[in-house]
């Protein structure tokens, strides 16, 4: 991708202004080299990443650049090809007014279409208990997230806040309300919402609320159907531990997950909905146990019943490990599939943290397709300096019946953090 000159020297100006106005500054400088092999592709690449971020004395006023500079070569059939891509991540300015707070340039957006960037405007108005705000511009897609398929998006957003209130099992309650339109070759009218209410905080500000109801989702006008729908209720108490049980409807977007939920089965490809319960259980105060069942719909496959059960426990002191086990079955008609997941991680010295992952999984689908499926990651993250960093990332997947899947990759981060380049 060619680098927008004109983003370019706004960037200048705005930084250029940092050196004569009393503020902060702050960000980071990385090397990262990765390579990549999977069952259809492999990839090879160095990446420098540069993020600088400038914050007013008043911290009224923030401006923020990301850049990357990428050399890949990505192996294709009778094809090898070296070439340096050159992305612009983030590059915007914000101010913040006694009621308004707005946002122009490149930036990143989170909302029930997912994560993305934009290219344009968002502002928000708050009020005592209220807030209202706006959005439009051209959303871009963000490596190894769900793109969003639009040429051009506008939203408006209300939020209504209730708190304390008088004689109510939820003392305090969140009401959101959203329109957004899609359009690039045909138009996609968006309608989200949000609500959530809870007991009132407890003295002890670390418990959870003994009632928690949540409900969101969004509802695509075009097709009359809800795209997604999240809801639940949560109790909690002292004996007991916590009890939750919700209702999902959603089509999985995330184009890379993380370790554990590579071999969660709850996952898959398609719209699915699910029904769960779940049971957490503090045993002591570094300790807890848990147990969920439910019952899956998928767009694609069979639908059926799951239950997994897990234990957490906190590194009583720097000396101990954290650890994490987790069983996980799903039985959807004729298709089994078993998962058992271990994790621990621990602080080997003061600069120097290790992470240890492994999975075991077996899939009977058919008596030709049985397959077993061994994972490993190791993950090293060591401080050489306080202002200088590496982590060390590598990735192991055994599948009997797929060709070995492995990733490794390196990264050296330099951090800077000083004011006196503000002019202070």
């Amino acid at each position: 991708m060619r680098v927008d000159v004109k983003r370019v020297v706004v960037c200048v100006m705005i930084f250029s202004c940092s050196g004569i106005a009393r503020a902060y500054v702050s960000g980071r400088l990385d090397t990262h080299l990765e390579t990549e092999q999977v069952a259809y592709y492999s990839r090879h690449y160095i990446e420098e990443q540069a993020e600088i971020n400038w914050l007013s004395e008043q911290q009224t006023m923030h401006a923020g650049a990301q850049f990357d500079l990428r050399y890949k070569e990505t192996d294709v059939p009778d094809y090898l090809d070296n070439r340096a891509d050159q992305q612009i991540n983030q590059l915007f300015f914000s101010q913040r007014t006694a009621a308004i707070d707005y946002t122009l340039g490149r930036f990143n957006r989170s909302d029930l279409l997912g994560f993305y960037s934009l290219d344009g405007v968002q502002a928000d108005y708050a009020g005592n208990d209220w807030r209202a705000g706006f959005h439009v511009g051209r959303p871009r897609q963000l490596e190894n997230y769900h793109a969003i398929d639009a040429g051009r998006i506008y939203g408006l957003d209300v939020t209504q806040q209730f708190s304390h209130i008088d004689n109510a099992l939820l003392q305090n309650a969140s009401v959101h309300a959203g329109w957004q339109q899609l359009y690039k070759e045909t138009k996609q009218n968006y309608l989200h919402w949000r609500f959530s209410a809870e007991g009132d905080q407890a003295k002890d500000k670390t418990a959870l609320q003994p009632v928690r109801l949540f409900f969101t989702g969004n509802y695509l006008l075009e097709n009359n159907a809800a795209e997604t729908i999240n809801a639940g209720v949560q109790f909690s108490s002292e004996d007991a531990g916590l009890a939750r049980v919700s209702y999902n409807r959603w089509n999985p977007k995330q184009t890379r997950l993380s370790f554990k939920e590579l071999f969660y089965s709850v996952y898959a490809n398609g719209r699915q909905t699910t029904l769960q319960g779940e049971l957490f259980r503090q045993h002591q105060w570094n300790q807890q146990y848990y147990v969920r069942g439910r019952k899956v719909w998928r767009e694609f496959g069979n639908s059926g019943y799951g239950v997994s059960a897990g234990f957490e426990k906190k590194a009583a002191s720097e000396k101990k490990f954290n650890w994490q086990l987790q069983w996980d079955s799903l039985v959807l008609k004729e298709d089994v599939v078993h998962s058992l997941y271990l994790g621990c991680d621990k602080s080997v010295s003061a600069t120097m943290r290790a992470r240890f992952n492994t999975a075991l999984q077996y899939k009977d689908t058919s008596p030709e397709k049985n397959s077993r499926v061994l994972a490993l990651q190791v993950v090293v993250e060591r401080m050489l300096q306080s202002d200088l960093f590496i982590d060390f990332n590598a990735r192991y997947i055994y599948d009997e019946n797929l060709e070995d899947e492995y990733r490794f990759s390196f990264r050296l981060s330099y951090r800077f953090d000083d004011s006196s380049w503000s002019g202070r």
